[in-house]
């Protein structure tokens, strides 16, 4: 991974997420799954790069013009970068993380793939394990209703 790292292939991929090319973004989330979830550092520069705001992003849009299978695929992959972009002991910046609240609210309220609702319920597991503040983060987000149902 520190090889791909000092490439600069992190930057590359957190602008690949922008991709008009549904297949470039699915790769570009894939790989930076892959980094962010091998140690807390990585999970830390990826995270320092930028890749949260492009996978909220893409878990938010998803892309009208992909095949069923494709889009579950996308959906399913920026899941798991994102349980992956909170997931770790010491746990990751809150102030930064929190930034993915509504979208996974979002997620376990409509979304009907398992394994996405799986991958966003361990994130909020991630995101509440800790202090209080943390956990009133995620009690505040509105999630919790969704959740117990």
């Amino acid at each position: 991974v520190q090889v791909v790292v000092d490439a600069g292939a992190v930057q590359l991929f957190v602008r690949l997420m922008s991709s008009p090319s549904d297949a470039v973004r699915q790769q570009a989330v894939w790989a930076l799954g892959n980094i962010a979830g091998d140690s807390q550092h990585y999970r830390d520069f990826v995270l320092n790069q930028g890749a949260l705001t492009p996978v909220l992003a893409i878990l938010a849009e998803g892309s009208p013009r992909m095949s069923l299978t494709r889009r579950t695929s996308l959906l399913v992959e920026s899941s798991w970068l994102l349980s992956n972009l909170c997931r770790g002991k010491p746990s990751p910046d809150f102030d930064v993380v929190r930034h993915s609240l509504p979208t996974l609210r979002s997620l376990i309220a409509g979304e009907t793939y398992s394994e996405v609702c799986s991958n966003a319920c361990w994130t909020l597991s991630y995101l509440s394990d800790g202090e209080n503040g943390r956990i009133q983060g995620v009690i505040d987000s509105g999630v919790i209703p969704r959740l117990v149902e």
